[in-house]
């Protein structure tokens, strides 16, 4: 049975079998390797606009600098802008101070719990605080970028657009898909498989583990 919209009856083998594809296939990068709050954080305000393979170099040389954002804080900007050097994007250096700024005045003597606000932080929007939520937490909440989006709308049947990531419909069937103890395993899985097989131009639907139960992969792969 495929996935629908209205039906997402097909949800619990999709998890079983994008999990054991997941087991085989993950991709290893530092930052899903740590429980520093301030460090998943950092990674994410890295990673936008930019590889993961860029990223690593730099996500482990500024851990190892900084352990917390009053540390960072304390970092020169000229000593930030050569430290984030590699990954382009001058305006991210200036916006990571503004970030340490208000971590160092807001969580400064602890770290974020369930009950902030976590999309005051500067730089922190929707996909940030459901991350941190999801990893830090253990909430089951879906982090739904265009790559996640367009695995729930080709998995459900829905024209997939720029602006799907935003939309509310996509947004609730997929945290529908990752309600369960796995959660944290889910989000990675639906990441991994959309760089991997999921593709934004040539989807590899012959070598998904779900296209049996996906709309689009039904359409997309002979049998």
């Amino acid at each position: 049975m495929s996935v629908s919209e209205r039906s997402p009856t097909a949800f619990p083998t999709v998890r079983r079998k994008l999990l054991r594809w997941f087991k085989k296939n993950q991709r290893d990068y530092p930052w899903r390797r740590t429980g520093n709050w301030f460090h998943l954080l950092m990674a994410e305000m890295m990673l936008r606009r930019t590889r993961a393979d860029q990223v690593a170099p730099v996500y482990e040389d500024f851990c190892g600098r900084f352990s917390t954002p009053v540390d960072a804080h304390r970092c020169p900007p000229r000593k930030l802008e050569q430290i984030l050097e590699p990954l382009g994007l001058k305006w991210r250096s200036r916006q990571m101070r503004e970030t340490f700024a208000y971590l160092k005045d807001t969580f400064a003597r602890r770290a974020p719990g369930p009950g902030d606000d976590l999309e005051a932080i500067p730089g922190v929007g929707p996909y940030s605080s459901a991350m941190l939520r999801n990893r830090l937490f253990g909430e089951a909440v879906a982090t739904v970028d265009s790559n996640v989006a367009r695995f729930i709308c080709r998995l459900s049947g829905r024209e997939f657009h720029a602006e799907s990531r935003r939309n509310k419909e996509v947004i609730a069937l997929a945290n529908r898909f990752v309600k369960s103890k796995h959660s944290q395993d889910l989000n990675l899985a639906v990441l991994d498989l959309s760089a991997l097989v999921c593709k934004p131009g040539r989807p590899l639907c012959g070598e998904c583990p779900v296209a049996k139960e996906c709309d689009y992969g039904r359409q997309h792969t002979v049998t």
